[in-house]
């Protein structure tokens, strides 16, 4: 492909206040005609203006001067619907709007369709026609040269391409971009509406409508994405499902119904809850779709109290969605309760946000702008040529900095980015385009812009040294914030789940380095101890640090969000989370008292279990030290020796077995005394409730 370079002529941003520049018009050998559409023709009319934007339309206006109150068109068969919807017609001098007429009929031979536009008789100046047709859109570029004190120099390039056809000659050019819509619409075809025929005629056979199948237990028509049976769902160790829910320091159990016995339970076979695999793939695929859903859930026939387990098993697996990544606020929950043909378990449904038609947005839903450059002077855009129009020449508040991104497609998890740091200093958006950066009269780097509105402060990676080093951690936790329900010692709570990441930064070059960590928010997430002025990119926040050469700083940001679960009283975790809520002096006062009457008995069964412990441990000695004298007594009997020794063995033997005999009634009355430390404990537990005005808040 051959290309040719030639200044054509200085442009005026028709939005930007900077200096007058340069374009350029591009020829391509490559260019054929089969690449070029049609276009609108004109005999008595010249193309005095054009002006493409980013959604797929170029805006034409020609000037003529019409005989006999007339004007000719030839109009592409494939253009005359966005010409009539678009078409305008007024007068030069004064701006006022004519009304038009032009015959209906079909396209010629070569497919236009001559359109003779009749004016009133009142016209007699020059007339200006204004309409739209498809065109390609334009392409933005941009370079950035990093001067010294703060200041880059942004400049900006919109590549724009004639296929139409027809020669652009001495026309005002421009580009722009905007949320407008466009669309087709067909207004030449003639439209007749067709009417009914009432007859008074009875109908005696009628058809049924046509059958359809109905989901068991659900009451949307949105599709079901997933389903899992209740063992696929994965439970925490303090939710009251588990068989086994209280241990003590030395691993004793003891059951749910407080039938604990006075040795160690023997611990029964336990349900194997959750699918791991699952899970986690369930999770990637809903992050990946950005699919909002419901997670209906449902109980057995026969089940107590059914819509709180379906609810209850809802509320599971969303806590597992989140621990994996997936943001709170596309999960939502529902119980089905029982349902027929259901058995107990969740249905992963696919939101429904309404039936009306809304227009598909694929960037996420990224701000969008306006933006009009228009050249001060007129140009020649040949067909089959490209014209490279500069758009912006400025100087903007900016610094080479870094930037840790690990969370965008192209991101890296372990360096940070060399990037420019700039303020948009127009009124315009710049579009999403590449960037070329230079830096001391040198290239250094290239990159890709985001759209960038006006006035907004902007990161372009551009280079990646390897000389900050990053490093992460992370780590979860739970804490009460709302008792919703309480019944028989197990606890319905709203808890907030906190998210806690570290960043070590570590600064291996020579020179001190401005490093902004970009952190993703998740919807649903909220920053605690957040500064109160941050930097926002998106879903993102941004940290900035200075860090000395040769050294590191370390970042800490810890995030909450509000999620539903259901604890036992009985077990270990949830009576560390209930100690934890009582400590933070925010529970109902008529269920701290009484908690913290259990608190204390559940500390009493800890210092028994670990008595009984230890007097086990020192019988286990006494028995080693028994058999130890009963070898030696045998050994010494076997061979003659002084009897005093065997005298002395034989006392220690008697010794120790006093010592296990006494240690053996010691575990017995531990035992005893746990016994019914324990049975107290179960009581007081089922004895449990809530101030309903508390648990309603």
């Amino acid at each position: 492909m051959s290309l040719r370079l030639a200044l054509k002529a200085s442009l005026r941003p028709g939005r930007f206040a900077g200096p007058l520049l340069a374009s350029a018009v591009l020829a391509s050998s490559a260019w054929g005609c089969s690449t070029y559409s049609t276009h609108v023709g004109a005999d008595d009319g010249s193309l005095g203006k054009v002006v493409v934007y980013r959604n797929g339309i170029a805006y034409f206006e020609r000037k003529a001067d019409p005989s006999g109150n007339a004007i000719t068109l030839r109009v592409p068969q494939d253009k005359v619907d966005d010409f009539l919807k678009s078409l305008t017609v007024r007068d030069a001098a004064t701006g006022k709007t004519h009304p038009v007429s032009f015959p209906t009929q079909a396209a010629s031979n070569d497919g236009n369709v001559d359109m003779v536009i009749q004016l009133p008789d009142s016209v007699t100046g020059e007339v200006v026609l204004s309409y739209i047709t498809d065109s390609p859109s334009w392409k933005p570029s941009y370079r950035l040269v990093v001067g010294e004190g703060g200041e880059i120099a942004v400049q900006g390039w919109a590549v724009v391409d004639n296929t139409s056809g027809e020669d652009w000659k001495a026309v005002r050019l421009g580009v722009g971009s905007s949320s407008a819509l466009s669309f087709k619409y067909d207004l030449r075809t003639i439209r007749l509406v067709h009417r009914e025929t009432l007859r008074d005629q009875q109908q005696f056979a009628l058809a049924p409508p046509g059958g359809e199948t109905l989901i068991p237990g659900t009451d949307t028509k949105e599709a079901v994405l997933a389903e899992l049976d209740d063992l696929e769902i994965p439970r925490p160790a303090d939710h009251p499902d588990l068989a086994q829910v209280a241990n003590g320091p030395n691993g004793d159990l003891y059951r749910r119904d407080g039938l604990a016995s006075g040795a160690p339970a023997a611990a029964q076979p336990q349900r194997t809850y959750g699918n791991a695999n699952s899970i986690r793939q369930m999770a990637e695929s809903l992050k990946k779709s950005k699919q909002k859903v419901v997670i209906q859930g449902y109980a057995d026939k026969g089940e107590r109290d059914a819509d709180a387990r379906g609810l209850d098993r809802a509320n599971l697996l969303r806590n597992q969605l989140i621990e994996e990544g997936v943001a709170p606020a596309m999960l939502d929950v529902a119980t089905g309760g029982v349902a027929a043909g259901r058995k107990a378990g969740v249905v992963l449904i696919a939101k429904d946000d309404g039936d009306r038609d809304e227009v598909a947005v694929s960037d996420g839903g990224k701000p969008i702008g306006e933006s009009h450059f228009e050249s001060s002077s007129t140009m020649t855009v040949e067909r089959g040529t490209s014209a490279m129009v500069a758009i912006l020449d400025q100087k903007a508040q900016g610094e080479i900095v870094y930037l840790y991104d690990a969370d965008s497609p192209r991101g890296n998890a372990k360096f940070a980015f060399k990037a420019v740091r700039f303020q948009n200093p127009t009124n315009s958006t710049l579009e999403t385009g590449p960037v070329t950066v230079y830096g001391e009269g040198r290239f250094i780097g290239e990159g890709l812009s985001e759209p960038i509105p006006p006035g907004t402060t902007a990161f372009v990676p551009f280079a990646l040294d390897r000389q900050v080093l990053m490093d992460k951690e992370g780590s979860t936790g739970d804490r009460i914030s709302r008792l919703i329900t309480l019944q028989r010692g197990v606890l319905t709570t709203e808890l907030q789940h906190t998210k806690k990441s570290v960043y070590k930064v570590t600064n291996r070059s020579t020179a001190d380095a401005t490093v902004y960590v970009k952190h993703a928010v998740p919807k649903g997430w909220t920053l605690l101890n957040a500064p109160k002025k941050l930097d926002r990119l998106g879903d993102s926040v941004v940290y900035a640090l200075t860090v000395p050469a040769g050294e590191n700083q370390t970042l800490t940001v810890e995030e909450a969000t509000p999620i539903t679960r259901t604890i036992d009283l009985r077990s270990p975790a949830g009576i560390e989370l209930v100690r934890a809520h009582l400590e933070a002096g925010s529970a109902d006062p008529k269920f701290a008292e009484s908690m913290k009457k259990l608190l204390t008995i559940h500390k009493g069964i800890a210092n028994v279990e670990q008595q009984i412990s230890t007097v086990r441990e020192q019988m286990d000695d006494y028995r080693a030290r028994l058999d130890e004298l009963e070898a030696q007594i045998v050994h010494l009997k076997s061979v003659k020796t002084d009897g005093k020794l065997l005298r002395h063995l034989q006392d220690k033997m008697v010794e120790v077995s006093e010592r296990i005999q006494k240690s053996t009634i010691q575990v017995v009355e531990l035992q005893q005394s746990l016994l019914l430390q324990r049975v107290e404990f179960q009581d007081g537990v089922s004895e449990l409730t809530l101030d309903r005005g508390v648990a309603a808040r």
